[in-house]
């Protein structure tokens, strides 16, 4: 397999912005950031690439005993606890996606800095670098970039876009016949996985706010 084929990224996840005010297809309508509802995606996007519930926790090792001060006015001996804690491994609920290691935003302009602003909690959350010096149209640099640049070679990253180009940034990821991506929609994610080079695609749900779709 060539180079440009095997030195890619080994997933892509494409999410777009969150919820913006005004109309959810007219990206130029309701001003350049999220809406309330778009900034608590934002928020909760982090919780995407870390486990449901903790992996660790800790127990008692306790042992039951009796000795000669363990004993009641009556002289009936009384059970004594002794014990130690120890940390212990318990069973939690995996990440639903793996953890980025870098990530692209669309480049804000006077229309829109919803694709950065709905990055940034989960920058800030794992310390992520960001690329966010490509316009809207320049969606097939990024995907050039993620395809080719060594840097990117077996790495997850995460994209992410206004959904007017999302259909085309995929197709630039050697995705075969992308579906579009709907105006209304903004809680969904794309994963590209790779495997030689091909991508799969699988469409899946955000799950982070309450309305989200669940399928």
């Amino acid at each position: 397999m060539s180079g440009s084929r095997s030195s890619g990224a080994s997933q892509v996840l494409i999410i777009r912005h969150g919820e913006k005010l005004g109309s959810a297809n007219n990206e130029a309508e309701g001003g350049p950031n999220l809406s309330p509802r778009g900034s608590a995606r934002a928020f909760a996007l982090p919780s995407l690439f870390v486990p449901g519930t903790p992996q660790i926790d800790c127990a008692l090792a306790a042992a039951n005993g009796t000795d000669d001060r363990s004993r009641s006015s009556s002289g009936t001996a009384v059970g004594s606890v002794t014990g130690t804690y120890g940390q212990v491994s318990i069973e939690g609920t995996a990440p639903r996606f793996p953890m980025p290691a870098f990530v692209f935003a669309t480049q804000a302009s006077h229309r829109s800095n919803r694709p950065v602003e709905t990055v940034s909690p989960l920058l800030a959350a794992f310390d992520l670098p960001l690329d966010a010096s490509h316009s809207d149209d320049d969606y097939g640099k990024v995907a050039q970039d993620i395809l080719t640049h060594p840097k990117y070679a077996g790495a997850v990253v995460l994209v992410c876009w206004h959904h007017g180009k999302i259909q085309a940034l995929a197709g630039a990821l050697r995705v075969s016949q992308p579906p579009s991506w709907p105006g209304t929609v903004f809680d969904r994610v794309w994963q590209l996985i790779y495997s030689g080079g091909t991508p799969s695609l699988a469409n899946l749900p955000q799950l982070l706010l309450y309305g989200d779709s669940t399928t």
